[in-house]
């Protein structure tokens, strides 16, 4: 019989726990060349085609939901640009630039997915500075918390009747800023702690080779991801040189 380090093992290999098990440096290295590549492309189409292969990427991991919720809102952040009046050139200039964001974020979010215990696990193979992983860990832990907490932050707010409607915030932004803005940031600087003493308390800073329940290593899959969105990039790139 299998032991359960092995089952989970297993499992993760082929996709039957959650998404799809790539190493934490494959997420790295892939978001590392989307964001070379983001600086370098100029043509609308181009933007578009590194969407279609962040949105593959994300679909391979099984992250089909939050490829969704993304395009979703790349098309959003496109059509406001579309529609706003040219006078209103600063907010077309953010809304732009949030847009050209969406890949990155998109392969981000697979990081974002990824176990804290496996990326200290894999980078620390790499050599990397304590300091720099302790950092991009807690960093990832902190998203899906901060997440929680607006949402919590929000029920609070419409169990209380403040803003009864939707579009009621922006009669009086004021109140908005007081009522949302200040707790959360509160809320910011006491999670802050909360898990820098998580992280202490879980051994973040042993001396020794750190171990993951989850699978940790470079295997072939990975090979095939970094190396077909090399070309994917290389394709997309090339497509702005020759003007298509």
């Amino acid at each position: 019989m299998l032991n359960g380090g092995a089952i989970i093992k297993e499992a993760c290999e082929k996709g039957e726990v959650g998404m799809i098990n790539l190493d934490p440096r494959t997420h790295f290295v892939t978001l590392t060349l989307a964001s070379i590549l983001s600086v370098l492309v100029n043509d609308q189409l181009q933007v578009h085609l590194m969407v279609v292969a962040s949105a593959l990427y994300l679909v391979c991991l099984k992250l089909t939901k939050q490829m969704v919720y993304l395009v979703l809102l790349y098309i959003v952040f496109l059509s406001t640009v579309s529609f706003l009046p040219d006078i209103m050139t600063s907010l077309i200039l953010i809304f732009y630039t949030f847009a050209r964001m969406i890949p990155m974020i998109m392969i981000g979010t697979a990081f974002v997915h990824t176990p804290p215990s496996s990326i200290l696990c894999a980078f620390e193979r790499t050599f990397i500075f304590k300091p720099i992983i302790v950092m991009i860990c807690i960093l990832i832990r902190f998203f899906p918390v901060i997440v929680l907490e607006m949402k919590i932050i929000r029920e609070g707010i419409l169990a209380r009747g403040i803003f009864p409607r939707w579009y009621s915030f922006l009669r009086h932004p004021t109140i908005l800023y007081e009522c949302f803005f200040l707790p959360l940031i509160v809320r910011c600087l006491k999670l802050s702690s909360e898990l820098a003493s998580s992280a202490e308390l879980r051994g973040i800073g042993c001396k020794r080779g750190r171990t993951s329940i989850n699978f940790v290593g470079m295997t072939a899959v990975d090979s095939v991801v970094i190396g077909g969105y090399v070309l994917i990039s290389l394709a997309i790139y090339w497509v702005g040189v020759v003007g298509l």
